[in-house]
């Protein structure tokens, strides 16, 4: 039997191609077109899907006017800080208070109290008045309660100081020895119609009661000599006024001038009888 070469190559190429998948090739292209167009064919689910992510932009956008909202409640509070500030600055113009620490006494203030400081030195006279002091005056030399001679140093026109509590130092100086009677002590001014302060005639502790006699402190007699007195003012809030200046003391009060005499004169011993 003759066998036809050419047809048994043909057949076994073909079954070599079925099985080798080479007749399948142009189904396949269209098979990918065709899932090219499906995929083409989804692209309108993701334009779409595009089209929500667009939608929540807006809710995004939401978000601003709400945080709008927030600045204007964010502006509101600086009215009140604008508010707190005037009265910081109504404090800071006020100032503290210039008599905070310093209890009243019942005397207010003597004048301003960024002025200068000032007193007329006084001391009481025989008739228990006080009258002004300057160089070359008389002072007397007076009997206290206590026993003894002194001399009562006082102030009047005090002005531009506090009257409460204040220090009065009062001290005579021998100018041939140096040596020194001081009295200090701590008075209350009276203050005046004219709004100025003073020692209180009828109160001899408002006065500086400097020790004289017995005389066991000066190389002279007390009485008709003369003397360095020294004055010292100051008040409670630091302020001090000094005045120093020379006098003669004088044993001038009515019936006493011959037991002062005696008490105040140099050399005189403790316990010596007086006429």
């Amino acid at each position: 039997m003759r066998v036809n070469f050419s047809r048994t190559l043909a057949l076994t190429l073909l079954s070599s191609c079925l099985a080798l998948g080479c007749g399948v090739r142009p189904a396949t292209e269209e098979g990918d077109a065709g899932v090219g167009e499906k995929d083409a064919g989804q692209t309108p689910p993701d334009a779409g899907t595009g089209t929500p992510d667009a939608g929540p932009g807006t809710p995004d956008a939401g978000p601003p006017p709400a945080d709008a909202g927030t600045g204007e409640s964010d502006a509101g509070p600086e009215p009140s800080d604008a508010g707190t500030g005037t009265p910081d600055a109504g404090s800071s113009d006020a100032g503290p208070d210039p008599d905070e620490g310093y209890p009243s006494c019942g005397v207010p203030y003597l004048g301003d109290r960024e002025g200068k400081g000032d007193f007329t030195p006084t001391a009481l006279g025989p008739d228990m008045a006080a009258a002004a002091i300057q160089a070359g005056s008389t002072v007397s030399i007076i009997e206290p309660v206590q026993g003894g001679r002194v001399s009562f140093i006082g102030v009047k026109d005090v002005i531009n100081m506090d009257p409460c509590g204040a220090t009065l130092l009062g001290a005579f100086r021998d100018l041939r020895s140096n040596r020194v009677s001081v009295d200090q002590r701590t008075v209350t001014l009276q203050r005046g119609a004219d709004g100025r302060g003073a020692s209180t005639d009828s109160d001899t502790a408002s006065f500086s009661n400097v020790f004289l006699c017995p005389n066991n402190w000066s190389n002279a007699d007390i009485f008709d000599q003369e003397y360095e007195v020294t004055i010292i003012l100051s008040d409670r809030r630091g302020r001090s006024v000094y005045k120093a200046f020379n006098i003669r003391p004088a044993c001038n009060v009515p019936g006493e001038d011959k037991w002062c005499r005696c008490l105040c004169k140099q050399g005189y011993k403790l316990g010596e009888p007086c006429p």
